[in-house]
């Protein structure tokens, strides 16, 4: 395929051991039509590197060296790439709007566009985030176009996960060598906290397109959660895995509901009038009828 019937191309990245996810994203990749233009990253096993200098965990640092090598294989292409991590959740919608994004020049604009991101917990946002949702119209006669989107900048948000994203043509090589510099002095964030630095510094620009376009396997999440218990943050990791996977544009509101409701169930307080009246409090301003004095 040339350039011109080919505007991006895409990576996602797989450690060998998982062969479950490989064969699901795969799966994704032939529904959608997308398996001529994405191909399989063998992703870089943190154990097994000379972690010293590091002050991340094993695991992500592997992640840290995997983003990079991906980024680096896709820079020698002179397109821009979709990195996806292989628990990634796709839909219909991706090409189409990648693709919209490329036409439009949103590259000139931002070095990264996220198609899910991390949604923090903070009333301000999701009210905000809410708002937009309900206005979002789901069209179900064809996919979703980059129009039918918001695009958010990222300067100044509190932004993680690398699940899905795609970086600009003109950028990767910049993007590689502030992850390089970063591994030459040994990390001190995750990767995805480390480009947020940089965003937030100015030393990159991030966009999110909203809604979700891509999500992650909310069962995945859930599974773990349970095989970890109820102590520790099992429960907190399921209730902001859940708010990030509300605004995903084919979420399953049935299936994550019980999820929450699995996660929440030992912390529902119906003695406690005060927390009560808070939380009916904070329902009514993340309501529509709430009006900002």
């Amino acid at each position: 395929m040339t350039r011109e019937t080919t505007p991006y191309r895409g990576l996602y990245i797989n450690l060998d051991r998982s062969g479950a996810r490989r064969e699901r994203m795969e799966a994704q990749l032939t529904a959608f039509g997308l398996t001529d233009r994405y191909s399989r990253f063998a992703a870089i096993d943190g154990s097994v590197l000379d972690a010293r200098g590091s002050r991340i965990k094993p695991g992500e640092f592997g992640a840290f060296h995997s983003h990079v090598g991906a980024l680096e294989r896709a820079a020698s292409g002179g397109l821009p790439v979709h990195i996806l991590e292989d628990d990634a959740l796709l839909s219909k919608h991706i090409k189409p709007v990648i693709e919209d994004a490329i036409a439009a020049r949103l590259f000139d604009r931002f070095d990264i566009i996220f198609t899910d991101t991390f949604i923090p917990p903070h009333l301000g946002m999701l009210k905000a985030l809410k708002g937009a949702f309900d206005n979002f119209v789901m069209l179900e006669q064809r996919p979703l176009r980059l129009q039918d989107l918001q695009v958010l900048d990222l300067a100044r948000e509190t932004f993680s996960c690398m699940t899905s994203y795609v970086a600009g043509a003109g950028a990767l090589e910049r993007i590689v060598a502030l992850c390089r510099a970063e591994l030459a002095s040994g990390p001190a964030k995750p990767i995805d906290l480390f480009l947020r630095d940089c965003v937030n510094a100015g030393r990159l620009r991030a966009g999110l397109v909203f809604p979700f376009v891509t999500s992650f396997d909310l069962a995945e999440i859930a599974a773990s959660t349970v095989a970890a218990g109820t102590a520790g943050s099992g429960p907190s990791v399921m209730v902001l895995a859940v708010l990030r996977y509300l605004f995903f544009v084919n979420r399953d509101l049935h299936y994550a509901k019980t999820c929450l409701d699995t996660a929440t169930k030992q912390n529902r307080r119906t003695a406690d009038l005060h927390h009560a009246m808070i939380a009916q409090a904070l329902e009514f301003v993340l309501s529509a009828d709430f009006q900002q004095f």
